[in-house]
């Protein structure tokens, strides 16, 4: 793990990962930081304030600021005496209590654990009944929708972060649409697979 020394109003601790986005590279959607206590603290404090935070990493330097969406901070001491914390939006909960319901963020540092986040998030958030066996498929539906992904640009660490925000009426429609085309990867699902035309059980 490669730590970046993080700076503000004088004081200093390390980042380990730090998500931002894509365009501008300043918000932050996620970000870890260890080092004494009270810099960690003063760091994540100074960013949610919009103080200045700078990071120099491979010869670039950035100068970071909050996100328009509310956040999460969590702090634990480490054995060694010092502390880590990390900040990150509150949409990444799945009990969000921000104001817009169609809007999520994920995050995770384990490929594998993407979809069935975002499949759970997106569950949450709609009235519209949905199948697990889908993530496939409202993943690539959400890439190819104007503004419904975004995708954070990661500076350092692990961590990949999405932004995904989306339209109630729209995603009905294009549930119903794929049923209706039989789209295999929506109505897969639906097929019956519990036993043969005579009656009998197939567990084949």
């Amino acid at each position: 793990m490669k730590l970046y020394p993080i700076h503000s109003l004088g004081i200093e601790a390390y980042c380990s990962d730090l998500v931002v986005d894509p365009d501008e590279h300043q918000k932050v959607y996620f970000m870890s930081v260890a080092g004494y206590e009270a810099t960690v603290k003063g760091i994540m404090a100074n960013v949610l304030e919009h103080y200045g935070i700078s990071i120099e990493i491979e010869g670039m330097e950035y100068y970071l600021t909050r996100a328009d969406f509310r956040y999460k901070t969590l702090m634990k001491k480490l054995p060694s005496g010092l502390a880590h914390g990390v900040l990150f939006p509150k949409l990444a909960l799945t009990k969000s209590d921000e104001d817009n319901p169609d809007r999520f963020f994920v995050m995770t540092n384990k490929r594998e654990e993407l979809l069935p986040l975002f499949f759970r998030h997106l569950d949450e958030r709609t009235e519209i009944p949905l199948h697990p066996s889908w993530d496939k498929w409202l993943w690539k539906t959400f890439e190819e929708q104007q503004d419904w992904m975004l995708e954070g640009k990661r500076l350092v660490g692990s961590y990949d972060g999405y932004l995904l925000e989306f339209n109630q009426k729209k995603l009905h429609d294009l549930v119903s649409e794929a049923i209706r085309d039989r789209v295999p990867d929506v109505t897969g699902c639906m097929e019956w697979k519990g036993g043969t035309f005579n009656g009998e059980l197939d567990f084949d």
